[in-house]
Order: C-alpha cells, then sequence, then structure tokens
C-alpha cells in the first residue's frame, strides 16, 4: 500500500471516533424525543456518506466557530481524490480571507487573498502545515468535510444497533429529511439518551444535505450545507501539497477532541 493509500485508510478508520469527538452531546432544544433508528432509516444513514462519494465533487459552505469567532468556508470537495477547494473568512475579520487546499494529511494556504474562487489558483506563495484536527476547530472541520464521503456504504445493521439515534423530521431547501444524531461517545457510558456530537440532514434518496458537529475543542456547532447542484472540477494542488502527501506522516491523523 502506497503512502497516499495508508493515509486514506487511517483517516477513514478514524471515522467513528471523529463522529464522537468534544464528549457527550446533549438534545438540542428542538429535539423532542428522539428513538432508536428503524431498518429503513439505518439504510439510509448507511447509504448517506457514499451517495455522498458517488457524486465525486460537491459544493460546500460551512461555519465554523474558532475561539470566540466564526470562520466560513465556502468551496468544493472531490470525495474521490480526497481533496477539499475552498476559501475561508473569519467573520470578525471580514476582508481578512485566504485560499486554501487540502487532503487527509495537509494543508496549504495562500494568506492575504482579495476574494474569489480562482479557477486556476496562482502557482506560487503558499503556506503548508500538517492537518492537526485535534484542539484546532479547523483543521477538524476540513477532515470532516473529507470524511463525509466514502466508496462503500457503511453498516446498517451496527447503525441500527449503536447509539445513533432519529432526532426529527424536517427540511432542507423544501426536501423532506430526517435528521439522525451520531453515535454517541464510548465514555457516555450505558446512558443511551445521550446524544453523538454529529447531526445528519439525509433525503429520501439517502443524500446528506446538511451536517453538524461539535469537535476541535469547541462546544458550539459547526455545520455544512451540502446542495445538490453541479459543482466545477478542483484545479491541480499546488506542488507543495502534493509533496506533503507523499512525505511519510509523524502519526495517522488525529481525532478531533
Amino acid at each position: 500500500m502506497t503512502r497516499v493509500r495508508a493515509a486514506v485508510a487511517a483517516a477513514l478508520t478514524c471515522w467513528l471516533a471523529l463522529t464522537s469527538c468534544s464528549g457527550p452531546g446533549r438534545p438540542d432544544a428542538e429535539d423532542g424525543a428522539p428513538r432508536p433508528l428503524t431498518a429503513e432509516e439505518a439504510d439510509r444513514v448507511a447509504l448517506a456518506r457514499f451517495a455522498t462519494y458517488r457524486r465525486g465533487t460537491g459544493n460546500v459552505t460551512m461555519t465554523i466557530p474558532s475561539r470566540g469567532r466564526t470562520v466560513t468556508l465556502t468551496g468544493r470537495i472531490d470525495w474521490r481524490r480526497h481533496l477539499g477547494y475552498a476559501e475561508i473568512r473569519a467573520d470578525s475579520e471580514s476582508s481578512a480571507r485566504e485560499l486554501i487546499q487540502w487532503n487527509f494529511t495537509s494543508v496549504t494556504t495562500r494568506p492575504d487573498w482579495p476574494g474569489g474562487l480562482p479557477k486556476r489558483p496562482p502557482a506560487t506563495g503558499w503556506e503548508t502545515h500538517r492537518l492537526t484536527p485535534h484542539g484546532s476547530p479547523l483543521d477538524a472541520a476540513l477532515l470532516l468535510l473529507l470524511n463525509l464521503g466514502t466508496d462503500r456504504p457503511d453498516n446498517a445493521q451496527l447503525l441500527a444497533r449503536s447509539s445513533a439515534r432519529l432526532v426529527r423530521q424536517d427540511h432542507v431547501a423544501k426536501a423532506p429529511v430526517i435528521v439522525v444524531a451520531g453515535p454517541a461517545a464510548p465514555t457516555a457510558g450505558a446512558d443511551r439518551s445521550e446524544l453523538g456530537n454529529t447531526r445528519y440532514w439525509i433525503d429520501d434518496d439517502g443524500r446528506l444535505l446538511r451536517f453538524s458537529a461539535r469537535a476541535g475543542g469547541e462546544s458550539a456547532w459547526m455545520t455544512a450545507e451540502l446542495p445538490q447542484s453541479p459543482a466545477d472540477p478542483l484545479p491541480s494542488p499546488p506542488p507543495a501539497l502534493t509533496q506533503a502527501a507523499l512525505a511519510p506522516p509523524s502519526s495517522p491523523p488525529a481525532t478531533p477532541s
């Protein structure tokens, strides 16, 4: 197995850990009385990440609470190539923007970006660092976004037996959806009333339209909107990101906490 494939496998393996980060969650104010998933609901949840993967590339907008401010990410994800491309800005500093590209192991940023997501990003001026989701809300969000697509369905029977819960019925852009709380952290013990720190808005076709999580040490929710409209292909990543992906990581992608 190549180093890149090993990094991808490690990131996919940690998915269940990612969805139970930041300690046990509590029901949202509007949740009502969550209940176990039916077999049909478990099937829909099991298909959600696979349906995302089959799309290939999709648009995404995500709001990320980070150390007292809100960071907005607007861009595209290629779930088959495990790449992301976006513009980020802090709401408290509307003029401060960055262009960003990332994969499972590394992040490249282009600081002081004037705005917009160009089809051909600049070839120079990029800064690269290892993806460190532990304690970094932004890096945790980047890793979670890549993990919203996988090349096979999840195990519906395991989901039905897990602590995943149907939270409520809802709508996203007029489409009816079920809202599902992901499995709670194993440390939640036997108290099945505790809800996990992820929410999935899934339509009748098993497509993920919205995703929320608490991760990176934050108690507030980060939320991603995943419209089903066609998305342009991602540009080739800058050489710095490609070289970082080929370098052996010091450790697998860390679990956000």
